[in-house]
């Protein structure tokens, strides 16, 4: 039945393709709306270059900022409730963003799968993209491989905020808003222009609310309230247009210092081996709204915090050198400082107490001359691209606690400390090409190829039956000696020194074709290939597998973009079929040794099979009221999923909590869900326009059940799979929004999110084999709240 599901989808992929040949023009597509109205499109710069989102060939979800404003869009989750196909959850470490798209996402461990991007550069960490989403011009999901455009690790598809870049009018707003859990935010925005030739803007934002979930006890350092929001951002942006030049210079500054995101406990179990129940310790489980976390057995004081400083510049700069050449360069540098002090047990208990210190440095360029000949038909592009990125990472692991109390009645730990300097540099040469082959017709393609190296270096320690020591220790001392047994594997080993180094070279190609037919002005059918690839890289605590190569995918997608009429009415739809097939799948895995050791990385373990159908619609059947409809079918499966023995006694053989061999193919991928719609519907009042203009949108999304993640042990997966499942649910909400009130520069919104109070999950993990516990992140409760603003 699988089998033949595959054939029904490729033969769609192929019929679609031939179409594009030989259908001739739709004969109702010519026809405009009755009122001689249409939706308007949105600009969006999926291949380097400003085109709009319904003359691409391509599966492009994109929205304006107005839109982002008006439907209270507060954060990056909250970007899935419009955007078809797109899956936003949390990773157990630190609670940031997990993005899926089509079956791939960026998982912990993994740089890429779903590309971030502010501008024109790439970002390190999602949490530079969270809340990005003031004054901004647009947001573009792409989906499937975009590699010969954006590069590697690109393979499932990118996200884009665009912010606004300067004007020639001198103007600015400032933005108040109050909600419940005592949620208050600051928006600003000013714009300069000094002449016809140099401006300046400069916004920024300021978010502080009370945590979602509460902490019973909050004693020992412990925080009063988990999940909250304390953060702020600046962006400035300098314009320099010239003649036939054209620069912006955009910097942005980001900073967060909040509790961690509550883990909180869902179940106890005896783990493996020595058969603790969590429970019999006095640890209570929590609920969507609770938490008890209190002070260390020890007696020592402990801080659990998420803290971000995030620094970017990006200058960009495009010089029109004739009428049929120009030249485009991006520089761009990130700094990107986070740290993470968290618990994940949710217990007052040092299981699995974790300090990770990162700082990362990135320097990226991107420069592409620019060709156009025989009248414009045959456009062409060749570029270069180089990026360095250079990261420190500290870690401080304090766990194992429930042992030492259970059998010596001692609140003593495990104390595991390790530092990593790695270095990823990637060298690209890429080339694209478009030609018009009638008014019509269009095929296009390009090539890009990858020269990327990556070099490990990194010192472990480790000390059993100590007392915590919570804090930035990172390197071995006198009290937690260097960790011989974690570099029995490294060739590059100073056993002296306590250092072990390894490095690697991969070089992979990215390659598109895509054939594309304007049926009228208003219908385009495409059909296209492309092929991307996911960097290799280095593990440093897994002990088994020191390094992962390239996930490479190909994917086939072939779709229609039309304007209609209907009812003289305007009506937009947008289908999509694609299939894919990845090979090397990389897949992150958690384990943990004998020796009271955890380690972390990414291992090739699957081949994988993603075959699915996008559609959107819009539709205004009266003048003021619009709706918007998205439906995403995915069909993934791991064709060959094989885990090697990870764990225990670091043999892949013994160990009481070693992960055995198995095979797993035929499994769903993680983060998958197989069905998603969302809907809106938004009107606009009919009132005297010298009384401003009142909108109102309610909106829904669906997810169906997905996996949280591709490795469940045998041992957690005994006590039933709900434990790495997240149910379906369904969330909506609604804004109110009243520009220019009774003519005034004055502007006010209402909004609501998870209108009905939906209590879902988001994220889980499992650790009952290691430690005894299961926990899981809630989504956010129903929040409400207003604002105000102002036009100067």
């Amino acid at each position: 039945m699988k089998v033949s599901s595959c054939r029904v989808i490729g033969a769609s992929v192929f019929a679609t393709a031939v179409a594009l040949m030989a259908s001739p023009v739709i004969a109702a597509e010519d026809q405009q709306p009755a009122d001689g109205t249409g939706f308007g499109d949105i600009i969006v710069t999926a291949r380097k270059t400003g085109e709009a989102a319904q003359s691409l060939p391509i599966t492009v979800a994109a929205f304006g900022g107005k839109e982002i404003q008006d439907r209270a869009i507060l954060t990056v989750q909250d970007l899935q409730t419009i955007t078809p196909g797109l899956t936003i959850s949390n990773n157990a470490t630190g609670g940031v963003p997990v993005f899926a798209i089509r079956g791939t996402a960026t998982e912990l461990g993994i740089d890429g799968g779903v590309a971030l991007y502010l501008n024109d550069v790439p970002l390190m960490s999602a949490v530079g993209i969270t809340t990005q989403f003031y004054d901004i011009s647009t947001v573009e999901v792409l989906k499937g491989p975009q590699g010969t455009q954006f590069g590697t690790n690109t393979t499932g598809g990118t996200i884009t905020v665009r912010t606004n870049l300067p004007t020639d009018k001198v103007e600015a707003f400032a933005k108040a808003g109050y909600g419940n859990y005592n949620r208050r935010d600051f928006e600003g925005m000013i714009n300069l222009p000094v002449n016809d030739v140099l401006a300046f803007r400069f916004a920024g934002n300021y978010i502080k609310r009370d945590g979602y979930v509460k902490n019973r006890i909050a004693a020992g350092g412990a925080p009063k309230d988990f999940s909250d929001e304390n953060r702020y951002s600046l962006r400035g942006t300098m314009s320099l247009n010239s003649g036939p030049i054209e620069t912006a210079l955009i910097l942005d500054y980001f900073q967060r210092d909040e509790s961690p995101t509550a883990f909180i406990p869902v179940a106890f179990r005896p783990n493996a081996g020595q058969g603790i129940n969590l429970a019999n310790l006095g640890a209570l489980t929590g609920s969507r709204k609770s938490i008890f976390v209190g002070a260390d057995p020890s007696g020592v004081a402990k801080d659990l915090y998420g803290k971000a400083k995030l620094f970017g510049l990006e200058h960009r700069a495009t010089i029109e050198l004739s009428d049929a050449f120009s030249i485009r360069n991006v520089l761009g540098y990130r700094h990107d400082k986070t740290e993470t002090s968290e618990e994940s047990s949710g217990t007052s208990f040092a299981l699995v107490n974790v300090l990770n210190d990162v700082k990362t440095s990135q320097w990226t360029d991107d420069i592409t001359l620019r060709h156009k000949a025989l009248d414009g038909r045959l456009r062409t592009s060749l570029g270069g691209y180089f990026l360095l990125n250079d990261k420190r990472q500290g870690q401080n692991a304090t766990v194992a606690q429930s042992i030492y109390l259970t059998f010596f009645n001692a609140p003593l730990v495990s104390n595991a400390l390790n530092f990593e300097k790695k270095q990823f540099t990637s060298k690209a040469a890429y080339f694209n090409s478009e030609f018009d082959i009638t008014d019509t017709l269009n095929i296009s393609g390009g090539v890009r190829y990858n020269w990327d190296h990556v070099k490990s270096e990194g010192t472990v320690a480790q000390a059993d039956g100590v007392l915590p020591r919570f804090g930035k220790f990172f390197r071995p001392d006198a009290r937690t000696p260097c960790n011989t047994a974690a570099f029995l594997a490294y060739t590059d080993r100073d056993l002296n020194a306590c250092v072990g180094r390894r490095s690697k070279s991969f070089r992979a190609p990215s390659w598109t074709v895509a054939l594309s037919n304007k049926f009228s002005s208003r219908v385009l059918g495409y059909a296209k290939i492309s092929h991307g690839y996911l960097a290799g890289g280095a593990n440093f605590t897994i002990r088994e597998v020191p390094f992962y190569e390239p996930e490479k995918t190909t994917m086939i997608e072939a779709g229609v973009k039309a304007d209609w009429s209907l009812g003289g009415r305007p009506l937009r739809t947008n289908v999509a079929l694609y299939r894919g097939k990845t090979s090397n799948k990389q897949i992150f895995v958690n384990v943990n040794y004998d020796d009271q050791f955890s380690g972390f990385g990414v291992i090739n373990a699957a081949k994988q099979e993603v075959y699915g159908a996008d559609f959107e619609m819009r539709y205004s059947p009266i003048q003021g009221l619009t709706f918007d409809g998205s439906y995403n079918y995915i069909h993934s499966e791991f064709k060959s999923f094989i885990i090697p023995g990870l764990g225990g006694n670091a043999d892949g053989l013994t160990g009481a909590t070693l992960v055995p061999r198995s095979d797993l193919s035929g499994a769903v991928p993680a983060q998958t869900p197989k069905h998603q719609f969302n809907v809106a519907a938004t009107y606009e009042l009919p009132i005297d326009p010298s009384s401003g203009k009142i909108t109102t949108t309610i909106s829904g999304y669906y997810s169906s059940k997905i996996k949280q993640n591709n490795l469940f042990v045998g041992y957690n997966a005994s006590f039933g799979p709900q434990y790495n499942e997240i149910n379906s649910y369904f969330t909506a909400s609604a804004s109110l929004n009243w520009e220019n009130v009774a003519g005034s520069p004055i502007s006010a919104q209402f909004w609501v999110r998870n209108l009905f109070d939906k209590n879902y999950i988001t994220a889980r993990q499992a650790q009952f084999q290691a430690f005894g516990y299961a926990t899981a992140v809630y989504g956010a409760p129903r929040t409400f709240g207003g604002s105000a603003s102002i036009k100067f």
